[in-house]
């Protein structure tokens, strides 16, 4: 059934956040549409965030539909998700990222969690895989880009988080929380991330009992490939953000001793995961497979000692070819 005109009081907001992807965001807005065996209701809200294409007009070609356009101007992820929720008229706020495709039954699924859960959760979400526009490498396994929590239902434990593309909070704890820090997280075409993991780290931390956080592996979502993310290149620049994102998003508060003692410690780590992936190379026949699965903590390491010396780095944002639109 596709979704209703929006009522009064939806349970659920869907926020998609875009910026200069006007026509992949297309199939992100038709999965919701094409949502089956939907009880209640909910609206759907697409924050543009200083986007310079055609994303206000497809987005208003679905005005049938009742679908709420908001343009934030401030730059960056945080900022537009931040907007999502303050604009949200639900209960609960689900983000859905422009390159993702909801199953058909995500929305149901996240009713029956919320209708018939004993510890009602502040937050739900379910696996992430992937799906290409683009032929693939030989080299690249769908592994590296499902994000999971297992096959079972289960609450999470403290330091696991959900994947941005499939999260679903209550609007009441984002905004008790104040939100994503926009001092992270993706900026127009710039790489940068965090904004989750310190999310939820605030969650954590400021947040009583272990009953938070449901996950249900049939909260299916499909998230974008695209070329440009299945190179070595891209795999160098995404995990050496992690770790210079995660000195504030993880290890927050920081002061001097800290950085001190997590320079040491994370450059003796550094040192000895490098000696383990050279002396698992020769077991490698693929000199990609190795790096992905031997040399990912080092890569993580040395970007959070950068950030802790106090050298800043920046990279572009993965590109979408005109062929995967």
């Amino acid at each position: 059934m596709a979704a209703q005109h929006p009522a009064p009081d939806p349970w659920l907001s869907v926020v998609i956040c875009t910026y200069n992807r006007a026509d992949i965001l297309r199939g992100s807005i038709e999965s919701l549409l094409q949502q089956t065996g939907e009880t209640g209701t909910f609206e759907i809200l697409v924050v543009d965030n200083n986007s310079t294409d055609d994303t206000a007009a497809v987005t208003g070609g679905y005005a049938d539909h009742g679908i709420r356009y908001i343009f934030e101007p401030a730059q960056g992820l945080a900022h537009a998700r931040n907007r999502g929720y303050a604009e949200a008229r639900g209960e609960y706020v689900a983000y859905l990222d422009d390159d993702a495709r909801a199953d058909p039954a995500w929305i149901a699924g996240i009713r029956a969690i919320v209708q018939h859960s004993d510890t009602r959760p502040i937050g739900i979400g379910g696996p992430i895989y992937p799906y290409y526009l683009s032929e693939k490498p030989d080299w690249f396994l769908d592994e590296y880009e499902i994000r999971t929590w297992g096959d079972a239902p289960r609450f999470l434990e403290k330091g696991e988080f959900f994947s941005g593309s499939n999260m679903v909070f209550s609007r009441e704890v984002l905004a008790r929380f104040g939100g994503f820090d926009t001092d992270l997280g993706v900026k127009g075409d710039t790489l940068n991330l965090g904004e989750e993991t310190g999310f939820f780290s605030k969650l954590w931390d400021g947040l009583d009992g272990d009953s938070l956080f449901y996950y249900s592996p049939d909260l299916k979502v499909y998230h974008l490939v695209p070329a440009d993310k299945m190179n070595l290149r891209y795999f160098f620049k995404r995990r050496f953000m992690v770790g210079q994102s995660s000195l504030h998003s993880v290890f927050s508060p920081i002061d001097i001793y800290k950085k001190v003692s997590l320079t040491a410690g994370f450059s003796a780590f550094i040192l000895y995961k490098a000696l383990v992936a050279v002396l698992k190379l020769p077991l490698y026949r693929n000199y990609h497979t190795w790096v992905i699965e031997c040399m990912n903590p080092v890569i993580v390491g040395l970007g959070l000692v950068c950030a802790c010396v106090g050298i800043r780095c920046s990279f572009g944002q993965f590109k979408i070819a005109e062929s995967e639109r």
